[in-house]
């Protein structure tokens, strides 16, 4: 409790130089900068909002404000077991490609006129087949609707999440809710950071996909969050020299790296996997054998010593992504004294989610951490 005051008092600030208006109020016409570059201004208090992303989602819920949420996205209601309040919430189409129209028509509601206090939050930037889903985007295929607010914040970049969740305090009303998620994150890291100090450095590859073959192989470079959380759970990620984001690499030069922990992440549609042999376990251990098993293996320090490690994507991204670095640094350093389970529990308190007991979130399963 004390590190957490602590890391609150920091954050106070941040939250000082970035509102508009008197200190003690905020005034409207408020207006922010969000993570695109973009200034967008709110006319009134918000009271209405359209999630465009799971990240989104996540914030709004660490807010306290799930409430005000009207619509959302189809991966929000996929994962309904993160979500379950927002599961019959409005659908407005894809996370890459939402439904104006349907967007339009909730912001209208039964009115002749949009009430301007609805926001729609979506991703600063990104394409998929070649279509842009960025903030940009969804700000031009909304303006002939008018008085819809648009924000992009990506919400799981580690250098602008701080920020981003401070303005949306801002925005909701919300600023002691920010204070509070962002001192339980930052006393996290400093928990990881002082647990793996002066331990030895693994080399790490982390496999962030089910390979479609060998030598399409996608990792992550130095500009990728995950090399990050790699790197403050004491681990030196083996693709960490090249400056991209994702790599598309072969088995055969992660062989010529000798990792001596290997890490894959795996999607699954429930909240962690049931205890072997469960479904999703034993789905988990062939994908673990496949990755043992590869042509070569056997000359790898990570499939000699058995350091292969299949773990729950959901928890490594997003701004739960602490809880994703406290268990990797388990993972490399299983000596350290770190509650993974009671991290996780402690991040699910945050929104509101009850903790699933009897289940993991790597598999095979940490024996401390049920």
């Amino acid at each position: 409790m004390k590190m957490q005051l602590v890391s609150a008092l920091l954050i106070l600030p941040l939250v000082v130089l970035l509102l508009c208006g008197p200190c003690g109020a905020t005034e409207y016409p408020l207006t922010i900068n969000d993570s695109a570059g973009r200034n967008v201004t709110l006319k009134m208090p918000v009271e209405r909002i359209i999630v465009l992303s799971t990240d989104a989602a996540e914030a709004v819920e660490l807010m306290g404000a799930e409430d005000m949420i009207v619509g959302v996205t189809d991966t929000v209601q996929k994962y309904n077991w993160y979500f379950p309040n927002l599961k019959n919430k409005a659908l407005v189409g894809k996370w890459s490609a939402p439904d104006y129209e349907v967007i339009g028509q909730i912001a209208k509601g039964n009115e002749d006129t949009i009430k301007p206090n609805i926001l729609v939050l979506g991703y600063p930037s990104g394409k998929m087949g070649g279509k842009s889903y960025g903030v940009d985007a969804v700000a031009e295929g909304l303006a002939p609707f008018k008085d819809i607010a648009v924000a992009g914040f990506s919400f799981y970049k580690g250098e602008s999440i701080d920020k981003e969740i401070t303005q949306l305090g801002i925005i909701l009303g919300k600023e002691d809710k920010a204070l509070e998620y962002i001192a339980w994150k930052n006393s996290k890291k400093e928990a990881i950071a002082g647990a793996v100090e002066g331990k030895s450095i693994p080399r790490v590859y982390f496999e962030s996909t089910q390979p479609k073959g060998l030598g399409e192989l996608k990792t992550n470079g130095a500009s990728a969050d995950i090399d990050k959380s790699i790197r403050l759970a004491g681990g030196l990620n083996i693709f960490g020299s090249s400056s991209d984001e994702t790599i598309t690499t072969s088995w055969e030069t992660v062989i010529s790296k000798n990792p001596d922990i290997i890490l894959q992440a795996k999607t699954d549609d429930v909240l962690g996997w049931g205890a072997f042999p469960s479904s999703n376990t034993l789905a988990a251990q062939q994908v673990r054998d496949e990755i043992m098993s590869r042509t070569g293996g056997s000359a790898v320090a990570a499939i000699k010593n058995k350091n292969v490690w299949i773990v729950f994507r959901k928890m490594l991204y997003g701004p739960g992504s602490v809880v994703g670095t406290t268990y990797m640094a388990k993972l490399l350093h299983p000596e350290v004294d770190l509650d993974v389970a009671g991290v996780y529990e402690e991040y699910l308190g945050l929104l509101g989610v009850k903790y699933p007991e009897g289940r993991t979130f790597v598999f095979p399963e940490l024996a401390s951490a049920s």
